[in-house]
């Protein structure tokens, strides 16, 4: 996609280094007008790439119905917690034994907040190699479920798709290694009448290509033109 801005006051073409991407204004540079683009964009189509079905996700698409399977194994960065996981809760099993082999349950007391913690990374690691996400979408609603375990910060979701106005992706810091950060994508959709504006349809994967592959198809199905969207990750 190519845009080349020109001043709405004096009608000079504006160069790249006076436009703010972030925050969608520019400055001209003849007459120091400062103005917003964003109104611009939303009229722009953009133009990308076929992306075809990337490993992880299956995806059947009817006349009334699109159906979207994303498995969390193949498609999140497990390798991080499942060593975690280990790792935590094999410093806490010689406590376990001797608690419940000598009786000393004053042991589970002192472990306590580090149990929980254990059954926690432990339950999370299982919904990572276990979780399928299903997004259904119709001409009525888009459905989100996660199966078979639920999270608290996965939750499920449905929005209406006369409210649905565009599909965007973000990209985040999911976790660090040696201080390093390990990005990860998320899909969004941008509402018209919702005071939550953005919701997130799937985060944590791996590459643009699961996400943009999943925004392709879910904006083909409800016959949603892609334009760029205040905030989101262009690559």
């Amino acid at each position: 996609m190519q845009i080349q801005l020109e001043c709405p006051n004096c009608g000079a073409s504006i160069r790249a280094e006076d436009v703010n991407i972030d925050k969608l204004i520019a400055k001209c540079s003849q007459c120091h007008t400062l103005f917003g683009f964003d109104t611009m964009l939303k009229q722009v189509d953009r133009h990308r790439p076929e992306v075809p079905m990337p490993p992880g996700i299956e995806a059947m698409s009817y006349l009334s119905e699109l159906d979207i399977e994303i498995s969390w194994r193949k498609t999140s960065n497990a390798g991080f917690f499942i060593f975690f996981t280990i790792f935590w809760n094999a410093i806490l099993i010689p406590f376990i034994i001797i608690a419940l082999t000598q009786g000393e349950w004053i042991i589970f007391l002192f472990i306590s907040l580090h149990l929980l913690v254990g059954l926690s990374l432990l339950y999370y690691t299982l919904s990572i190699l276990l979780n399928t996400t299903y997004i259904r979408v119709n001409h009525q609603e888009l459905n989100i479920q996660h199966r078979p375990f639920k999270m608290p910060f996965y939750p499920d979701r449905q929005a209406s798709v006369s409210d649905i106005e565009q599909l965007f992706i973000d990209k985040y810091v999911e976790s660090r290694t040696n201080n390093q950060p390990n990005f990860a994508y998320a899909v969004r959709a941008l509402l018209k009448s919702s005071a939550d504006k953005r919701i997130r349809i799937i985060r944590g994967l791996k590459n643009q290509e699961q996400a943009r592959y999943i925004e392709q198809e879910v904006e083909r199905f409800l016959n949603i033109k892609d334009r760029p969207v205040e905030g989101e990750w262009v690559a």
